[in-house]
Parts: structure tokens; C-alpha cells; sequence
């Protein structure tokens, strides 16, 4: 008769997973505060770590700038399944007379001392860490840039955990002689606000492993860059997919580099919605409605198994252009022609110039337009007139 732990995974891969392990509250208890899977689950004793690969020709076409919509789509479906595959095995362990719950895959971080909300986070400590788990549980190991690695996909997989009060039999992590990191730090250069330091490190200790990974910049660096507020990298020739521009250096002081992020997200009308991704990810990732705006990740995208996969990557990514925003909300590369409009949000927009020439459309609603976007080309219809309308309406 096949085990408990066999019956689990292979539900899990029947489900669509393409790697999945076993580890335990105990071995995890020597982890970070975000790696006790108690902290939701009181009475845990098991975890679940499973990962769904990245379609690598979209992530390839994504850093190109080639296109940019169908990785973010990608994502999005992958995020359902993982949803999916935790929703089932929760209700078979429950089933079988143990607590179970699938835990959310994204924006659910601990509360903070004297944050309101979201918006006046700064350090974005997760309820639990899907990455702890997955290297507890032999799914992969830690890369330099922090990212989970795995010696099938690189770092190009998404994550997600079952916490059970099951007794499961765990599997060992992945050795050291066998680390799918061989420390060549690409994912540093690739990040346009370089929070990834190539020559500083430190050390995490998860399950008896101890990982060397890049000591980073704050965590509100990352926000703004992810987030899509700045990015610019710092020789101007390349950006991710955000069209938004700071006008400015990031801080290098932590005090002022957490405050520019909280006045970014006051400003962000995504953050004065009561239905957005931060409020409840899980709906947001169900709603067919819900664009799943993903303007970076570049550390992870270049991530290859193989070193001369990741400098290709790298020559992709550099050589990609610049982001510039389409008043049918849609992301195109930047031109000659592109112009650098102020918007009321903190932020500076690329703009393709014939877009602002050209006679005004109507104002179109992207299906899943980010909320930053829609409202900034509002703004542009309402406060950029082309000359020749201009000229037009003296007549």
C-alpha cells in the first residue's frame, strides 16, 4: 500500500506540479521567524512545498522586451493551479481527519510596528516563506540574489505551500555538491536598482542548511522597482517594463529610501482601492478581469540552469531597450520619440511622442489595466493637448 507522503505528492503532480517535497516544523524551527509554518497553523507539524515551472520561451520573449503581456498571463494561470493543487490536498488531509491549509502565495506580510497598512510597510516579513519551505524540503536551494533555485528550472518556478498537522516523513534538502547556484551573480547586474550587491554577502540557516546569498539593499528598494515605480537602470540604456521614472537616484539611506516608498504607495491609486491584490491575492488571481501586472523579476528571469543560458539572458536584458506606456495601456520599448511626461503621482512617465501628437481616441478601458496606469492616461488625455488640437481650436 503506497504511504501517506506518496499518495500527497502524487495528487500534487497529477495536479499540474512539477516538483514537490516534504518537510517538517521541526526541522524548520532553526529558520527564520517567516519559516514557522505555527505562526498560521498552531498546530503544524508537516509542510507540503510544491513549484510550477515558468513557460520559458514567454520569460524569454518578457526580458527581450519582445513581448510583455503573455508572461504576465503565464503567471497568472500558474498562480491558479497553485491555488488549485493546495486547495486539494488541504481538503484530502482534512479528509482524512488533519488540519490542513494552503497558504496564500503572495502579499501576506506580517504586521509591522506602527504601520497602518500595507502602504507604510517597510521590511514585507511574509506569513510564511514559501522559499524556506521549498529548501527544507529538497525543491531547490537558495541562489545569490535569494531566489529559489531548483537544478530543473533555475530560479524560473512559482511556489507554494500546504501546512498540515499530519505527521510526514520529510526529505532531505538538496546537498551542497549538488547547489543549482554556482555563484556567478548575474541576477546583480540585472536588476535596475541594483538591490542585489555583488560583493556583500549573508547567511541564512534553514533546516541545517546554511546559504550564502547577496546581502541586499532594503526591501523597499525591491518594492519600488517590482512595484513598477522606478524602472530605470542606472546607465539609462535599459529598464524593466515599468515606464516610470523617479527623476532621481534611489536613497541610499534606508530612513529615506522606506519613506520615498510609503509616499509612493499614499500616491498609488491601486492602494486606495478596498478590492485590490494586497487586500486579497487569492481573489485578485481568480478574477478573469484581473490583469497580473508583473513589470520585473529580472533576478529571477535570467536565472537559467545553465551559466551560458544566464549571460544570454543578461545580453537580452541590456540590450532590451526602455519602457514606454501606450495610451491603450499597453507597454511598448521606448523610442527617440519618446517623450518624459510629470504625472501627479510622484512619478515621471515615458510616453511614445505620437501618442501625445496624434488626434486624442477615446478613452479606452484595458481589460485588467493597472490602476496606475488607467489613471495616469487619464491624465494625459485631460492635461497633454497636442499642439495641433491646440492650433485646431483657435480656428
Amino acid at each position: 500500500m503506497d504511504s501517506t507522503e506518496t499518495r500527497l505528492k502524487s495528487l500534487t503532480m497529477s495536479l499540474g506540479a512539477d516538483l514537490v517535497g516534504i518537510t517538517t516544523t521541526d526541522l524548520l524551527a532553526d529558520g527564520p521567524p517567516s519559516a514557522d509554518p505555527r505562526y498560521i497553523l498552531p498546530t503544524a507539524k508537516s509542510v507540503i512545498s510544491f513549484a510550477l515551472s515558468l513557460d520559458i520561451d514567454l520569460v524569454q520573449h518578457f526580458i527581450s522586451k519582445k513581448t510583455w503581456r503573455p508572461h504576465c498571463d503565464n503567471r497568472k494561470v500558474i498562480a491558479q493551479t497553485l491555488y488549485t493543487i493546495g486547495d486539494a490536498l488541504t481538503e484530502q488531509l482534512r479528509s482524512e481527519g488533519y488540519e490542513a491549509v494552503n497558504v496564500d502565495l503572495n502579499n501576506n506580510y506580517r504586521p509591522e510596528k506602527d504601520a497602518a497598512d500595507i502602504t507604510e510597510m517597510t521590511e514585507f516579513h511574509p506569513d510564511f516563506s514559501h522559499r524556506y519551505a521549498a529548501l527544507a524540503a529538497g525543491v531547490g536551494r537558495l541562489g545569490w540574489s535569494g531566489n529559489l533555485l531548483t537544478r530543473e528550472y533555475g530560479a524560473l518556478v512559482e511556489l507554494g505551500s500546504v501546512l498540515t498537522s499530519a505527521n510526514l516523513t520529510p526529505d532531505s534538502p538538496i546537498p551542497d555538491e549538488e547547489h543549482p547556484c554556482d555563484k556567478c551573480k548575474i541576477c546583480s547586474l540585472v536588476c535596475p536598482v541594483e538591490m542585489i550587491q555583488p560583493n556583500t554577502s549573508t547567511q541564512v540557516m534553514v533546516a541545517g542548511v546554511t546559504e550564502t546569498i547577496s546581502r541586499k539593499r532594503p526591501n523597499t528598494c525591491c518594492w519600488i522597482s517590482c512595484t513598477g515605480y522606478e524602472g530605470l537602470a542606472l546607465s539609462g540604456t535599459w529598464s524593466n517594463w515599468s515606464p516610470y521614472r523617479l527623476g532621481r537616484p534611489l536613497p541610499e539611506d534606508k530612513q529615506e529610501l522606506d519613506s520615498l516608498c510609503i509616499s509612493l504607495q499614499k500616491a498609488d491609486p491601486q492602494m486606495q482601492t478596498g478590492d485590490n491584490s494586497f487586500n486579497d491575492y487569492r481573489q485578485a488571481v481568480f478574477d478573469p478581469d484581473w490583469f497580473y501586472y508583473t513589470v520585473c523579476g529580472f533576478c529571477r528571469s535570467v536565472c537559467s540552469p545553465r551559466r551560458e543560458e544566464r549571460l544570454a539572458n543578461r545580453k537580452l536584458i541590456v540590450n532590451s531597450g526602455t519602457a514606454a506606456l501606450k495610451l491603450d495601456g499597453s507597454h511598448e520599448v521606448a523610442t527617440e520619440k519618446s517623450v518624459e511626461v510629470q504625472t501627479p503621482f510622484g512619478l515621471n512617465v515615458m510616453v511614445p511622442g505620437e501618442e501625445l501628437s496624434k488626434e486624442r481616441p477615446k478613452i479606452q478601458k484595458w481589460q485588467g489595466q493597472f490602476p496606475l496606469d488607467r489613471e495616469v492616461i487619464q491624465y494625459l488625455h485631460q492635461n497633454c493637448v497636442s499642439a495641433d488640437e491646440e492650433d485646431s481650436s483657435a480656428d
